[in-house]
């Protein structure tokens, strides 16, 4: 007969109630850990930790588990839900509330809402927020930069790539876009062509194209600032420094008619 299992550690919760709801499924399909581990191809060490309570197991690890177990789409659907609120706990991000969306008025408070979003759903890592978003591409580098408020979403298809890589369902996505179309989207800015976007033009041209002659003519005129810190540098060396500080993207919808970038200052 084998030796018996350790109490469920409940020292969190939430992760105790996952574990049970593992071991649970375990015991009705009447499957030694060996067993398990053949049909889904985890370590017996590993799906023992995932049934311990000491430590969070992946999301994919708690799935596969329980489709080993023969779970329905109902009790894989529950296993989620247990591991998102285990995940958050073991984090601490338990308690916090997500705002409603049409009650969101700043950037400020989009961003920090978005991240309550991603901390409410286990905060996953970057490559499986990635796998989530599915058709609509969220790069690794702007789902980081949303989660650590240095940036919003830049389009709708990132805004929705960002609701669904944090699990928000499709019909509850629509406040959110609103939301997002009020505060950063296109609307939200009144550019008049000028001779300063004009010559913004001609200096992103030349740097594509290597164009030295315009660069020299436009690259330092007193229309473009220098970026603060960069008192004393000049040459091409600081060309990128200037682009990506100035309101390049602003130019780009204005010329273009594509939508503006926002950062979180």
């Amino acid at each position: 007969m084998g030796r018996s299992e350790n109490p469920v550690d409940y020292s969190v919760p939430e992760r105790g109630h996952l574990a049970a709801q593992l071991r649970e499924s375990r015991l009705s399909a009447e499957l030694t850990y060996q067993q398990l581990s053949v049909r889904s191809g985890l370590s017996s060490a590993t799906l023992k930790r995932a049934a311990s309570g000491s430590k969070t197991p992946t999301e994919a690890t708690v799935i596969r588990y329980l489709k080993a177990c023969g779970g329905s789409d109902p009790e894989i659907a529950a296993g989620k839900v247990y591991w998102r609120r285990a995940r958050a706990a073991e984090r601490g991000f338990v308690g916090r509330s997500t705002p409603s969306a049409s009650l969101i008025g700043t950037q400020g408070e989009l961003s920090q809402a978005l991240v309550c979003l991603y901390q409410r759903d286990g905060a996953p890592s970057l490559r499986e927020m990635q796998r989530r978003a599915g058709k609509e591409w969220l790069a690794i580098s702007s789902a980081s930069r949303i989660i650590n408020r240095q940036a919003l979403p830049t389009t709708p298809a990132q805004m929705q790539a960002f609701l669904r890589a944090c699990s928000v369902p499709e019909k509850q996505q629509g406040p959110w876009l609103d939301t997002w179309s009020r505060l950063v989207g296109p609307g939200r800015f009144a550019v008049v062509r000028s001779e300063r976007l004009e010559k913004w033009r001609l200096l992103r041209n030349a740097v594509v194209h290597g164009d030295s002659q315009v660069l020299s003519e436009v690259a330092y005129s007193d229309s473009i600032p220098p970026r603060p810190g960069a008192a004393g540098r000049s040459g091409p060396s600081t060309m990128w420094d200037r682009l990506l500080y100035e309101s390049f993207v602003t130019l780009d919808y204005e010329v273009f008619g594509k939508v503006s970038t926002t950062l979180i200052r």
